[in-house]
């Protein structure tokens, strides 16, 4: 809520100020050991098959740590890096020291991952260095390896199903976050996959389980009454709390994506985009990252060019939902910035 406030602050006065973004999201690589049936960025990393070296992410953190000393007429603060995916991040060769450097940095660090290559932190990181990281998600979608590659379908000789649950399982026992997580889909949407998704981390000693819906050609798989029930009865039996998020399909009460200013991507190919499931379209790319400066492009009139124009009704479920909701509750009802401070 502060951080839409801030955002709000910045829109009502017409700041001429740079407002940093608050979070960001850097996708390691377009490379990807497996080929899920639902992924979002298939069409991306098909067209751009990247692979950088991992100093080249080392000097992005650098300049990001020190983007207010080179924006001094700026405020906010960009305390959050998430490593997503668009890839999968870890099979980035050095992966591990990108991560290590964003927690030297002070960065609240988050990794989305398959989970194939997560040894290589336990290998390199020091452990008192990966328990500072807010979490790392562990995407299996499935409890059982015969579903696991229904739905995930490995490129590698052998399925990634046993090593990344032995993986986890050495995080886990290391005392480093790690939680799990399910995009609901027609191949699990049943009782016997959901009871098995529990098991599968009741036995590594997960934190949580975590699901959404899978959006599949523009659409959200529904989240039905019935499957909330086979969740909770699942959670109660092995003593796993999970969470459903529900955000992406929140009602919108905006007409602008207000979280172009804050959140954006910085894609494996060298480009910056403004919207997170636009990523390869360069009408929501302010300009690349990997020649000059990128923090000169931050707030230039391409960029607010791109938030004017983007007509969100044209948009598919997507992850700021939820945010740009608050944002626009506080424009709407200014008040709602005095309230924080009650």
């Amino acid at each position: 809520m502060y951080h839409a406030a801030e955002l709000v602050h910045w829109m009502q006065n017409q700041d001429h100020k740079i407002l940093l973004p608050a979070q960001v999201d850097i996708d390691l690589t377009n490379i990807c050991n497996q080929d899920c049936y639902y992924c979002n960025s298939a069409d991306h990393r098909a067209a751009a098959p990247v692979q950088k070296k991992y100093t080249e992410y080392i000097d992005l953190l650098d300049k990001i740590a020190g983007w207010r000393s080179h924006s001094p007429n700026s405020y906010g603060t960009t305390h959050t890096i998430t490593y997503p995916g668009g890839g999968e991040p870890t099979v980035l060769a050095g992966y591990e020291h990108v991560i290590e450097h964003t927690i030297d940095l002070g960065f609240l660090t988050s990794i989305t991952t398959n989970g194939s290559k997560l040894d290589r932190l336990l290998d390199s990181v020091p452990v008192n260095k990966l328990r500072k990281l807010a979490w790392i998600g562990v995407d299996i979608d499935a409890g059982t390896e015969e579903l696991y590659e229904k739905i995930r379908r490995s490129l590698t000789k052998k399925s990634l199903f046993s090593r990344v649950k032995e993986n986890a399982r050495e995080l886990i026992a290391a005392g480093v976050n790690v939680d799990f997580k399910c995009l609901i889909n027609p191949y699990n949407d049943n009782q016997e996959a959901i009871d098995d998704l529990f098991d599968y981390v009741k036995t590594v000693q997960g934190r949580m389980l975590y699901f959404r819906p899978v959006i599949y050609q523009n659409q959200a798989h529904p989240i039905t009454q019935e499957l909330k029930s086979w969740i909770h009865s699942a959670s109660n039996r092995v003593g796993i709390p999970y969470w459903i998020n529900e955000n992406k399909t929140e009602p919108r009460r905006y007409k602008k994506c207000h979280q172009m200013y804050h959140f954006p991507v910085f894609c494996a190919e060298g480009y910056i985009y403004v919207c997170c499931d636009n990523k390869g379209n360069p009408r929501f790319s302010i300009g690349r990252w990997d020649q000059g400066d990128y923090r000169d492009l931050w707030m230039t009139k391409k960029h607010h060019d791109i938030y004017n124009s983007t007509n969100v009704l044209l948009c598919k479920p997507c992850r700021p939902n939820p945010t740009n909701n608050v944002i626009q509750d506080i424009l709407d009802h200014p008040k709602m910035i005095e309230e924080l401070y009650l």
